[in-house]
């Protein structure tokens, strides 16, 4: 008897083991979709990377990032450990989201520490190597270093950082001088080097653009140093005004500006009887968007819509391809929403600014799918299905424009198709209204990285956020700016809203924001789009943005 029960429990055990649940789990991605942490500056979250970075003040103690609410896109989202509460962020923070899976995450927390020092008779701004914790600092020739003056000083947070020294302690800095310096209880030691130079007075940088020019000098701190310059032929010399000159100990950078494009000049700086040579510069040429009227635009062959140049219209500027749109480019090139009897951008000859016609950008929808009226530089590169399309964005470009300005008319109403998936942390319903957008951005984009091309770098795929690209924070991008067209209104740049008839023409200029002033761009974008949630295929199919008369402000 017992033998029989021995061998049921057996069976049975077989049994269960051959038992299999055939039926997987959904996919199920979560985000962290904002986080508030106690002192913070700023939290940005990159979802493709999984990172929250935290940017705290010089003053936050990282032993002691306090985090006090975090919100997920997913109702069921577990965190594997408890992230509210107090953490040590001296190092990053790694743990998991668990859905119906686990997703790796890190939070990190970065605390910049602005660090400054400087002597009297200064030589330019001092060198601070945070790695390392090293300073060196130049003065002229013959300078007794055995007795100098320290004019300033901070090499830890503000505040709360202590010194082993105090600046009138700091005279001789022979060999080099080695400070302590404290804060939330870590000592680092730095070393201070002072060395000779013969230099009293010299450029050394001069960075041209079209209208203005920056020219940076090092001369003695605390010595009165002028800025003159003149275009080249002329004799007589002009000073920069001291309100358009900045300094950092013995480092001096002037702002010329009310200069020509495309001319020469000469600059010279003196700091008290010291002269520097006359150097030459030549200011940047204030290079038009080609086709900003869209005079130049010709039906696709045996099709209804445009494109937007002619090739066989004479004008160079109108000969090539600088803007494209959704609709594809016919046969020369890759069909788009044209392809499935939509078409989204067209030419208006009666509605316009300048010349003999506009441009007019018109979203729609075919089967319940939205699809954005969009003008753009580049070039459609394709469907996806028929959920998306793919765009390489941007176009050749050299100079720096300080702004775009254009005119546009935008006639609008509720959104009536919601995509199924939205930006992270952005909710939309039929009771809002539809808004346009227009970016504009210069930058360094190479192809071989942002996956488009050699002419237009950028590449967009509609369907997949991740090829997105947040031009205030791609580290390619030197400037940008957008704006953002309501029903009553407008924005630009993030700032607040101003009141005004959008459904009329109206001019729009848009400045852009520098994150870099020293290099020069490779390409430009600027894209217009009459749903701004186009890209997540939400909008308003009825709404229309007309654009026309785009330029480059120098």
């Amino acid at each position: 008897m017992r033998k029989i029960f021995i061998s049921l429990l057996f069976s049975m055990a077989l049994l269960v083991g051959c038992i299999h649940n055939d039926l997987p789990y959904p996919v199920v991605v979560p985000n962290i979709t904002s986080m508030s942490v106690q002192d913070a500056v700023e939290v940005d979250i990159d979802y493709e990377a999984r990172v929250v970075t935290v940017y705290v003040s010089e003053t936050t103690d990282l032993t002691k990032v306090v985090i006090q609410s975090v919100d997920y896109d997913v109702d069921i989202t577990k965190p594997s450990i408890q992230l509210l509460g107090v953490h040590d962020l001296t190092t990053p923070l790694k743990f998991q989201l668990t859905t119906y899976q686990d997703y790796d995450w890190i939070i990190r927390a970065v605390r910049p520490v602005e660090r400054y020092f400087t002597i009297e008779g200064q030589i330019g701004s001092s060198i601070i190597d945070d790695y390392n914790c090293r300073v060196v600092a130049m003065v002229s020739e013959g300078t007794d270093i055995t007795n100098l003056k320290v004019t300033s000083l901070k090499l830890g947070p503000k505040d709360i950082s202590t010194y082993s020294l105090a600046p009138e302690q700091m005279k001789d800095f022979t060999g080099g001088l080695d400070l302590e310096v404290t804060a939330f209880g870590l000592t680092e030691l730095w070393t201070i080097y002072v060395e000779e130079t013969e230099v009293s007075v010299e450029i050394s940088k001069i960075n041209p653009w079209t209208t203005s020019a920056y020219v940076s000098a090092m001369a003695a701190a605390g010595k009165e140093t002028v800025f003159h310059y003149r275009a080249k032929g002329s004799t007589d010399w002009m000073t920069v005004d001291s309100a358009n000159v900045t300094s950092d100990g013995g480092s001096y950078t002037a702002h010329i500006t009310g200069l020509q494009p495309l001319s020469d000049y000469e600059v010279m700086v003196s700091c008290g009887d010291d002269k520097t040579p006359v150097e030459e510069f030549t200011t940047a040429p204030a290079t038009r968007i080609p086709n900003g009227s869209f005079e130049y635009a010709s039906l696709v062959s045996g099709s209804n819509y445009y494109k937007f140049y002619d090739p066989s219209c004479g004008v160079e500027e109108g000969e090539y391809m600088f803007w494209g749109s959704g609709n594809g480019e016919g046969p020369e090139g890759i069909n788009g929403s044209a392809n499935m009897g939509i078409i989204i951008t067209t030419i208006d000859k009666n509605s316009k600014i300048d010349g003999n016609q506009s441009v007019c950008a018109q979203t729609s929808q075919m089967a319940g799918i939205l699809a954005a009226g969009n003008l753009f530089t580049g070039q459609f590169a394709g469907l996806v299905g028929t959920e998306g399309g793919m765009v390489n964005f941007g176009r050749p470009w050299s100079t720096r424009p300080v702004a775009l300005k254009l005119y546009c008319r935008y006639t609008t109403s509720n959104i009536d198709i919601i995509g199924k998936k939205l930006p992270p942390g952005v909710t939309l319903t039929k009771e809002d209204l539809d808004r346009a957008q227009i970016k504009v951005a210069i930058g360094t984009w190479d192809y071989r990285t942002y996956g488009g091309t050699k002419d237009s770098p950028v590449h967009i795929n509609t369907t997949d956020a991740s090829t997105f690209v947040d031009f205030n924070k791609d580290p390619k991008t030197i400037a940008n700016g957008d704006l953002i067209i309501h029903k009553d209104g407008y924005f630009l740049n993030g700032a607040s809203k101003v009141d005004a008839v959008t459904s009329e023409w109206a001019e729009y200029t848009i400045p852009l924001n520098y994150h870099d002033l020293e290099t020069l761009p490779t390409h430009i974008i600027v894209s217009c789009a009459s749903s701004q949630f186009g890209d997540y295929f939400t909008g308003c199919s009825s709404s229309k943005l007309w654009i026309d008369k785009v330029e480059l402000v120098y």
